[in-house]
């Protein structure tokens, strides 16, 4: 079914039933396999970690190259493939029994993810309906948001029941049947070829077309910074309120409220999507991070800040998930969707990757609170320097109109 503005529903909603899955079992299902796969091996987290940042490294550097394929050719043998490799790579992880083994599986499980996530299904999406993809972005990232809520829960009853090498074989398994017939089923050639007509890309210049404007450096400042911010919030909140005095069960009850906080706060964009351009929501998104870490030290257990700050810290994560899909085509005024994507998730998986550790590193250093004080310094440089692009967008807008 395709609507008056071109957005073709049955294609989005199952490309969002797809990132449920390929989120769930690429990303999240890592943090419930790593304890079991690193008692058998004698592995530390800090080693398995490090195959992780890899693989978002890898992940990053691909992005590109992935976006203008897509560009040109549609996603739907890109996204086939991914879930082929993705498949193949959660084989390999089953085998592993050394840690460079471990390391070269999650390399190519990198090299997946920029194939099947959703910087490669926002870009499809942007083809299929590039006046109106932005509520098709939202309304895929409100499925996506359950990945976690669905797959570490699902995920563990398969590891307590076959163990965690038969685990990655089950999972391999779904991605097959859900993320590999997807991209054949839902995404035609017929569906594809009418995209290219749609939609002419100039890859090519892309980077030189936009090197040169501020806005696209200050967005890449903007979601570098947050992408540290959020990436080493999540990594460190669970022992910072261990600190603060809460239980285990009360630090992952305040943990669980961000995942569906982040589905809340694309629902409300998607709700209001006609009457809020995507400065102001970028606007959001990066302004309530720095009340939310402010709160962070009036963390106590039962107090009013322990249930407020994972809802706002949550909501804002959802918006910004979907301003950085939308923001930098809108302000730059770039038809290559794909590979102006790309160019942006290099420095953003590489600030994700290096999060875990460099937090930590931190922590080492001056405790929690030299951690909380460079967070809350990184969310008022994102709120900054997105305000700082949003106002040269739309300067060079009225430029332009004039």
């Amino acid at each position: 079914m395709t609507t008056r503005s071109g957005m073709p529903w049955k294609t989005v909603t199952a490309l969002a039933f797809s990132q449920l899955v390929a989120w769930g079992i690429l990303y999240y299902a890592f943090a419930v396999i790593q304890a079991p796969m690193g008692r058998e091996n004698g592995w530390s987290l800090p080693q398995m970690n490090g195959a992780f940042s890899l693989a978002l490294c890898i992940s990053g550097l691909s992005a590109y190259h992935v976006g203008r394929h897509i560009d040109r050719q549609g996603g739907r043998r890109v996204m086939f493939v991914g879930a082929l490799v993705a498949a193949f790579a959660l084989y390999g992880w089953s085998q592993v029994t050394m840690l460079w083994q471990f390391y070269l599986v999650m390399a190519v499980a990198g090299i997946a993810a920029s194939m099947t996530l959703y910087e490669a299904a926002f870009a499809v999406v942007a083809r299929l309906a590039p006046q109106d993809y932005r509520r098709g972005i939202t309304t895929i990232t409100i499925l996506g948001g359950l990945a976690s809520t669905c797959f570490i829960p699902l995920t563990h009853y398969l590891v307590e029941q076959f163990g965690w090498r038969a685990t990655l074989l089950i999972l391999a398994g779904i991605m097959l049947l859900v993320c590999a017939a997807i991209p054949l089923l839902a995404l035609s050639p017929a569906v594809r070829d009418a995209a290219v007509q749609t939609l002419k890309p100039d890859n090519a210049r892309v980077f030189d077309a936009v090197k040169r404007m501020p806005a696209f450096w200050l967005l890449i400042i903007a979601y570098v910074a947050h992408a540290f911010f959020y990436t080493a919030l999540l990594f460190n909140l669970l022992p910072y309120l261990a600190e603060r005095g809460f239980s285990s069960a009360a630090a992952v009850g305040v943990y669980a409220l961000i995942g569906p906080s982040q589905v809340a706060g694309r629902a409300a964009l998607l709700t209001i999507d006609r009457h809020m351009r995507t400065a102001h929501a970028g606007l959001i998104a990066t302004a309530v991070p720095v009340i939310a870490v402010f709160m962070l030290g009036f963390m106590a257990p039962g107090s009013v800040a322990a249930y407020l700050f994972p809802v706002l810290f949550g909501f804002s994560m959802g918006v910004k998930t979907v301003v950085q899909a939308t923001a930098a085509p809108e302000f730059l005024r770039q038809a290559s969707y794909g590979a102006l994507q790309g160019l942006i998730a290099l420095p953003v998986a590489l600030a994700m990757a290096s999060a875990p550790f460099v937090s930590a590193l931190l922590w080492t250093q001056g405790g929690s609170q030299l951690l909380v004080g460079a967070l809350a310094v990184l969310a008022v440089v994102s709120f900054a320097s997105f305000a700082l692009a949003a106002r040269q967008s739309s300067t060079r807008r009225d430029a332009a109109a004039a």
